[in-house]
């Protein structure tokens, strides 16, 4: 998950709007509270027929009674600490009160077997329930405070009385409190809100249907809110990751092949995109609906609400166990999906090559042991996800199914205690109603909605962390070619380059450059000739830093490459290589490569020397024509004519031709040819061909066999004094006369 949260990080410059969210999804979290809590009045109207003025002037009652309920708990407490004080207590004194205040408690008891009671009046008809008598409650009241004390106040425990006392202080106080303010409404109630029951309902559920839409516009708030911070982050993490891909050196793009880049930019990030949206939108939204509704819940009956959470540690111990098995399952799913990409990329790179050798039947077998690990799979992720969500949906009715056992319990018992054999547990602090449990019920089946939602959430959350490994392992790898402290941007090419006893290979065991020097005069043209394999392209390659030589060193005008900043000294080069790449864009935009500065004149006087500017007059339209994916469109002589187009508009002090001929026909190599002979001119120029005829405008020639140079010199020398050279040459004349 650390990675996970190292991606987060990318969304700190976007907070606003995660907080503007934050406070979207709290007022909409409190009106789904409210809307489930209009059960309770809801019954209260059906059940009694009530309204709002009856409403509150049974809480004003209920609170009156409350606070001499206290005072006679509190009188009690102060009858036994004024006896701690004069030492007259003992034990079969609490006992003898026991009994006189249970013997007084079963004369005051109510009967519970008469009918209900209607009242009606001009206004209102309203049904009210069987009332506890006062005098009933205080000696219930007392009673079960002297049973409370009566261990404390045989130890002679004062301090246990003083501060039992003092919370009931504080419990007068607040009900004393909530019966002013009841007091204080009283009036607006009575003279606002409707008096009939109907009506009372009416406007209830008036109020409900403000409270669904201000919930509704305050949710869309926040999912467009989450959306656009997912969006932005996302867009941040792959800006981020297209730079420090682009930093990465030759051998990194060697080691991981372009469609397993491709799967994480793409498929990995999407995976991203849900973490992110579920983090800011459900793990924000759900539990702050959860907060809301059991907020009432515990207001309700707190004992009860702690009752159906006793399962929420085994909800925690499942989700934990079954989301690491889940991480391991998408780490999984998603290397076959980078398989895939990878063997779409290659058979359709390399259509040609299958239809030439009539291989669809093998690729098409190849893509199906593919599709069929990654479905195998991808059934084993949605396997693990199905069966945490049925389970935590199931912990969650079991929790409100213990909560409603228990409550009804209290409430056909008419007790506040739950018998459970050997103990009895307190649930209540008072007597329930039918409404208070129902409405309990309904806050906590408003609990379990949520809870269901949030039942995916950490499967996502797996998923998106198995993702964020992917894509913070990319990150994280470190270039082995970078630019040293200080290294000099002041670069320039008048002197030579000399390549001083250098030594290369690539996995660090085989040599391809063995302890090779060379100077080359600045202006001069140099052409390599040898086997393939010799080191050729490897040797040029070290020149722009593609890879660094493990050995020796590399000049330009006495400075040595890895002291200079690899933006200075590619900017010394053009380079021409045996495969052009050309983006789908203008013809223009692909000459320019991004460079603003370059005008369409200078891309004109560019082409005219690279022998292009005919046939890119002929296109459709010209220098504006799209170019299809890699150039398809053209010939190869004529994006090899292209490719040297774009080296010229660098105007490089350094020009590598990396077998710029071998691809074209003789009339675009003799194009190519005379191209090269004007524009190497007062250039420094490398030239790696097979060619002779290529070779024909250098200076020199040099001839490499295993990573070594075996001779040096012009055609002629060579000729006379190589070996090698000289049945070369011989084989390339053979060719060419027949």
């Amino acid at each position: 998950m650390k990675n996970f949260f190292r991606l987060l990080i990318f969304s700190w410059p976007y907070r606003s709007r995660f907080y503007w969210s934050l406070v979207c999804a709290g007022v909409a979290a409190l009106m789904w509270g409210a809307n489930i809590s209009a059960v309770f009045p809801l019954l209260k109207i059906l059940f009694y027929s009530q309204n709002a003025q009856v409403w509150v002037s049974d809480q004003i009652r209920d609170t009156l009674v409350q606070s001499e309920v206290i005072e006679a708990r509190l009188a009690e407490i102060r009858r036994v600490s004024d006896q701690m004080l004069n030492k007259t207590i003992d034990e079969n004194q609490i006992k003898e009160k026991l009994r006189a205040y249970a013997d007084a408690e079963i004369k005051s008891r109510p009967d519970l077997t008469k009918t209900l009671h209607v009242e009606s009046q001009p206004e209102t008809r309203v049904a009210t329930k069987p009332i506890d008598p006062l005098d009933h409650q205080i000696d219930v009241a007392r009673h079960n405070e002297l049973s409370g004390i009566a261990l404390q106040a045989l130890a002679n425990n004062k301090g246990s009385l003083n501060r039992r006392a003092e919370k009931l202080s504080d419990e007068l106080s607040n009900s004393n409190l909530w019966n002013r303010r009841y007091k204080k409404i009283q009036p607006l109630v009575n003279s606002y809100l409707p008096h009939d029951g109907f009506h009372t309902l009416v406007g209830l559920l008036v109020m409900v249907m403000v409270m669904v839409v201000v919930k509704g516009v305050f949710q869309f708030f926040q999912d467009v809110l989450v959306a656009d911070l997912t969006q932005l982050s996302l867009f941040e993490i792959r800006r981020q990751m297209y730079r420090k891909v682009l930093a990465l050196d030759m051998a990194s793009f060697e080691t991981m092949p372009s469609a397993e880049l491709m799967a994480r930019f793409t498929n990995d990030m999407e995976l991203m995109a849900q973490g992110i949206n579920t983090i800011a939108g459900k793990l924000v939204r759900e539990p702050m609906r959860i907060v809301s509704c059991l907020s009432v819940a515990f207001w309700l009956n707190w004992r009860l609400s702690l009752l159906a959470l006793i399962v929420v540690p085994i909800s925690a111990v499942t989700t934990a166990r079954a989301g690491k098995i889940l991480k391991r399952a998408v780490r999984k799913s998603l290397e076959s999906v980078s398989s895939i990409y990878r063997q779409l990329q290659e058979t359709f790179q390399g259509i040609r090559v299958v239809k030439a050798y009539n291989r669809e039947r093998y690729e098409r077998r190849r893509f199906y042991h593919e599709i069929k690990s990654l479905y195998k799979k991808s059934v084993r992720v949605a396997t693990i996800d199905a069966i945490s969500d049925p389970a935590l949906e199931l912990l969650a009715i079991s929790s409100v199914c213990i909560c409603l056992l228990a409550g009804s319990y209290l409430v056909l018992r008419q007790t506040m205690f739950l018998d459970l054999g050997l103990f009895s547990m307190q649930l209540s602090s008072k007597l329930m109603t039918i409404e208070d449990l129902l409405t309990l019920y309904a806050m906590l089946a408003g609990v379990s909605d949520p809870i269901r939602k949030l039942s995916n959430v950490h499967a996502k959350i797996q998923r998106a962390a198995a993702a964020a490994d992917r894509i913070t392992a990319l990150m994280d790898i470190e270039p082995q070619v970078k630019n040293l402290p200080g290294a000099t941007r002041n670069v320039k090419h008048n002197l030579s380059v000399e390549f001083d006893r250098v030594s290369f290979s690539y996995n660090g065991r085989d040599p391809i450059i063995r302890d090779l020097s060379l100077r080359v005069r600045h202006g001069e043209t140099i052409a390599f000739v040898g086997h393939n394999g010799c080191g050729k392209t490897t040797l040029m390659s070290l020149l722009p830093r593609f890879w660094d030589a493990q050995s020796g060193s590399i000049r330009i005008d006495g400075v040595d490459t890895q002291d200079m900043h690899l933006t200075a000294l590619r900017s010394l080069m053009g380079i021409v290589t045996q495969e052009t790449v050309l983006f789908a864009d203008t013809v223009a935009n692909n000459l320019s490569f991004g460079d603003s500065k370059i005008s369409r004149d200078q891309i004109i006087e560019a082409c005219k020397k690279s022998y292009a500017h005919s046939f890119i007059m002929n296109l459709p339209e010209g220098y504006d024509t799209v170019l299809t994916d890699r150039g398809s469109n053209l010939s190869g002589g004529q994006k090899q004519r292209l490719a040297l187009a774009r080296a010229m508009l660098r105007d490089p002090a350094i020009l590598i031709l990396d077998e710029a001929t071998s691809a074209v026909d003789i009339e675009d190599e003799a194009l190519i040819r005379r191209a090269i002979e004007d524009f190497s001119r007062d250039r420094t120029t490398f030239i790696i061909s097979h060619s002779l005829s290529t070779m024909a405008c250098a200076d020199r020639i040099v001839m490499m066999n295993q990573g070594r140079i075996e001779a040096i010199g012009t055609e002629d020398e060579l000729r006379r004094g190589n070996t090698m050279f000289r049945r070369l040459h011989e084989i390339h004349y053979q060719r060419e006369s027949a």
